[in-house]
Parts: structure tokens; sequence; C-alpha cells
């Protein structure tokens, strides 16, 4: 088996009781079977608090005011203090850790919903460099997977992460370029016809789409109506929250005073939006992008599409971009810290509902709102 990792996977330590949003808060935690048939076998005081405090019929913790039933006022688990980490479900022994499953290959991450994760992810100012290891355990082999399909999907995105990090070119210039990029390879896997894969990536590889994104870029912000075209695209994001389940009580009345502000917001002057710029940094934007990327591109195999998921990574930093913005506007003087409690605002509320993360896909793939231009109105 192997296995691809961010190169800042290991620095990650839990906080346990500092953390200032526990990952035991907030949402349902679901229990995997065989930790449910584990649980049922416990005795003692602790089995019968288990017993107690787990919905049986749902398979997750119970809740009292958003709060895991063992979690206590100190912000500990009680079931890892009475218990050990043996006594771990699934999803609290992993996370924040994420894993995307391919055939022979795991992919592992960290989920920028975790305010700890969120700082490795966002405050790194070097490149995302990507380690590989291997062990002796065999997988066993996934019926239909494309092993062809993945191999170009793996190709596309190395050459896509390798211009979002080129650091001599600005982020707009390179994330338009990665848009074109995996817009140009979504035609090629419709038409069936990924023999041409190769050729595309050489042809998005040389020197000169550099110039020829830059000109395109300027060209459509001299068109009349871009200001136009640009409200109606930053509306049409927004809105895809209006489809989405709401899993946080707080989330909406956060996303409709963000939404006020900015709508209400005038056209900053260079100064100001320098300003913005120096603190919400191309390198964020740039460490966001490749977050998005690295975790969810390849997973085009299963659906076929590559487009939305670089539209999806694309969306993703924008918003949380366009929220923290929100955030300046009411006040100048915020610091880092609001970019990462942001950040991990946005990812609890997408990443971590799959209804959530399919239906904002699936609304990004309308042409009409989402077009190639429309997006590249945006940076």
């Amino acid at each position: 088996m192997q296995y691809t990792s961010p190169h800042y996977y290991k620095k990650f330590r839990c906080i346990a009781g500092a953390c200032p949003d526990t990952c035991c808060a907030g949402w349902q935690i679901q229990i995997d079977p065989a930790s449910l048939n584990k649980y049922r076998k416990i005795k003692g005081s602790l089995g019968n608090r288990l017993k107690n405090e787990i919905n049986w019929k749902d398979g997750c913790f119970r809740q009292y005011n958003g709060r895991c039933a063992f979690l206590n006022d100190a912000d500990l688990c009680d079931l890892y203090l009475e218990g050990g980490g043996g006594t771990f479900c699934r999803t609290c022994r992993t996370y924040p850790r994420h894993i995307e499953e391919f055939e022979g290959l795991r992919e592992i991450s960290l989920s920028l919903s975790c305010p700890t994760a969120a700082e490795l992810i966002l405050n790194g100012k070097e490149p995302v460099r990507f380690l590989h290891t291997e062990d002796q355990k065999e997988d066993i082999p996934y019926e239909d997977f494309d092993f062809f399909l993945f191999t170009k999907l793996e190709d596309a995105r190395s050459l896509i992460l390798r211009i979002l990090q080129d650091r001599s070119h600005p982020i707009g210039l390179r994330t338009a370029v990665c848009l074109a990029l995996a817009h140009d390879l979504q035609q090629r896997i419709d038409r069936n016809a990924l023999f041409e894969a190769d050729s595309l990536l050489k042809r998005y590889s040389a020197p000169g789409v550099w110039s020829w994104f830059g000109s395109r870029l300027t060209l459509l912000e001299q068109e009349e109506g871009r200001s136009e075209r640009k409200r109606r695209t930053e509306n049409a994001l927004f809105s895809i929250f209006d489809r989405l389940e709401v899993l946080r009580h707080d989330w909406n009345p956060y996303l409709d005073s963000a939404r006020k502000t900015l709508k209400n917001a005038p056209a900053l002057p260079e100064e100001p939006e320098r300003s913005f710029s120096g603190l919400f940094t191309d390198t964020m934007a740039e460490q966001l992008l490749v977050y998005f990327v690295f975790t969810y591109f390849c997973g085009a195999v299963y659906n076929g599409d590559a487009y939305g998921k670089m539209k999806f990574s694309f969306a993703g930093m924008f918003l949380i971009r366009e929220l923290v913005r929100a955030e300046w506007l009411r006040d100048p003087d915020i610091t880092s810290e609001t970019i990462l409690r942001t950040a991990c605002r946005y990812a609890r509320e997408v990443e971590h509902s799959d209804r959530n993360k399919f239906l904002m896909e699936q609304l990004l793939d309308d042409e009409e709102r989402f077009g190639l231009e429309d997006l590249f109105s945006l940076l």
C-alpha cells in the first residue's frame, strides 16, 4: 500500500482542552459498527454510561446543548480519561486526519475544520511538499476502478499544484490557468478522449501559457459590464449556501451578517485593497487552493468530474477570502487568528457534510452562472 501526505502532516498535535473550538461540540459524532459492538461489551460504570449516552438507533453519541455527552467542563473527553485511547471510535481516533482512498493508495491530509490543523495549513510560508511512503499491506482490488483515468488525474493534479505554487506569478493568474486546465481536461473526459491528456498537459506546461492567460485576463478586465458580471457571480456563489444543510446554529446569523456587509460595502480604492491583500495574502490563497486540490481533485475518478473538483476548490478559497473580507470591513484591525477561525467555520459547514459537498459541486456545474469567464471575473 502507498501513502501520500503533505509535509506538515506529522507536525500535528492535538491541544485538547486548550482548543478554541473543540471537535466534540457542534456536530453529531457517528460511531462505526466495530466500536458500537465494542461499547456494548464494556462493563462497570463506564459501560453503564455508554449504554445511556449512546443513541443506539442512530449510532451516535448523545448531545447536550450541542456538546458530546462525554465532553466534560474542561473540554476533555471522559471516555478517553476513563478508558484510554483504545475506547475511541473511528471518528474520534482519526479526526482531524482525512483519508481519500484509491486502489493501492491512501492520501492522508488534515482537515481545515480543526483550528490547529488550519494553523499548519494557512500559516505555512513554504510551498507544500508531498511525502510518499509504502508498506507491505495489500489492498483489496476495487471493482470498476478506472486506473487510466486516475493516472491522468494524478498527472493533471501534479501540474495544477506546480502552477499554483509558482510564486513568480500573481495568484489570480495561477488560479485562472488551473481553472482553464481543468475545464479543458473535462472536455477530453466527456469525449472519452483521455489519450489527448498528455498533449494538453504539455501545452499547459509551456512558458507561453502565462502570457496568453495574462493577456486574456487583461482583455476581460477591460470588457464593458465586467463589474456587473463579477457582482453577479459573487452573489451566485454565496447563494449556494442557501441550498446547503446547516450544521451549526450560529452559522446562518454569521453568514447573513457577512453578506450584508459585503453588499453594502463601497468599491475600495487601491490603498485599502492593498491593506486587505497584506492580511489575506497570495500565499494564504495558494495554501488553501493546494489544500482543496490535493484533498478532492483525484476523487474525480469516482464521478468523472475533474472540472467540478477544481471549481469546488476555487469556490472554497474565494468564499473563505470574502468571509474574511467582511470581517475586515467591520474591523480593519483583525489578525490572522480571524482568518483561521473563518476558514475553520467554512470547513465545518461545507466539508463535514457529504450532502453539502455533493450539492455544492452539483450547483457549480451550472455553466450559465459559473462559466469559466464568470469565474475569471472574480480574479
